[in-house]
C-alpha cells in the first residue's frame, strides 16, 4: 500500500506531491514517485537537508496514518 503526502513547500516554492511507501524487506520508507508543481521531481536532487526534511513529514505522516503516537 502507498502513501501520497502533499508538502506545500516555502516562499512560494509550490507543492511537491510525494508517493512513498513502507518496505517490509528494508523496515523502512521508500519514495515511489515525486512531482513538484506537477513535474517530474526526483529525491536525489534535493539538498541532503531537504532530503532529511521530507523524510521527517514523511515518517509523521505515516504514522498519523497508521495510528502510531
Amino acid at each position: 500500500m502507498s502513501y501520497v503526502y502533499e508538502w506545500v513547500l516555502s516562499g512560494d516554492r509550490g507543492t511537491m506531491l510525494v508517493e512513498y511507501c513502507f518496505s517490509t524487506v528494508d523496515k523502512c520508507l521508500k519514495v515511489v514517485e515525486m512531482s513538484l508543481n506537477g513535474k517530474y521531481h526526483r529525491e536525489n536532487w534535493m539538498s541532503p537537508e531537504g532530503r532529511e526534511s521530507m523524510m521527517e513529514l514523511l515518517i509523521a505522516d505515516y504514522n498519523n496514518a497508521v495510528g502510531v503516537s
